[in-house]
């Protein structure tokens, strides 16, 4: 098992990249803490969430995709992106540093029950969840084109 932290926009989360099967995701993070199989909102399919609470991931599979992978979350406090800790980043210089890597197109949401604001990178396919200023969740996913094929890395 190794230890994997580096956010990899459209490609993948470090060794792993988007399309990988459930074996070569196991044999890089090990096997799961728990899994379950939710129901995406909107959607026919079925998704398999593997958990792996003590790391901080949480990777996403689509059935109807022959359980590959199409999405990674982390609360990792190592978590990187283009090197910088993403944690100990304000919503600021998390924007800066996206601009910089050639990611602009952003809007922010303001969950005012939840109080949460959510970051989201459309061009990236990433979001960053906020608490009090602070970020505390990432997630990411394979890229789409406009009629919503996958662009696999």
């Amino acid at each position: 098992m190794k230890k994997v932290t580096e956010i990899k926009p459209l490609q993948g989360f470090g060794p792993l990249k988007f399309g990988s099967g459930q074996k070569e995701v196991e044999k890089v993070l090990g096997p799961p803490q728990e899994t379950e199989t939710i129901d995406v909102e909107g959607e026919i399919h079925e998704v398999e969430v593997w958990s792996y609470w003590e790391q901080g991931h949480a990777v996403y599979f689509e059935k109807e995709l022959d359980n590959v992978c199409t999405n990674f979350e982390t609360d990792n406090l190592e978590a990187t992106i283009f090197g910088k800790r993403v944690f100990e980043l304000n919503q600021d210089l998390i924007i800066e540093l996206m601009r910089k890597n050639g990611y602009e197109q952003f809007e922010i949401e303001d969950d005012e029950d939840l109080e949460e604001r959510i970051l989201f990178f459309n061009d990236a396919h990433l979001q960053v969840v906020f608490e009090k200023e602070k970020p505390v969740l990432v997630s990411w996913a394979v890229a789409m084109d406009d009629e919503e094929n996958i662009q696999w890395p």
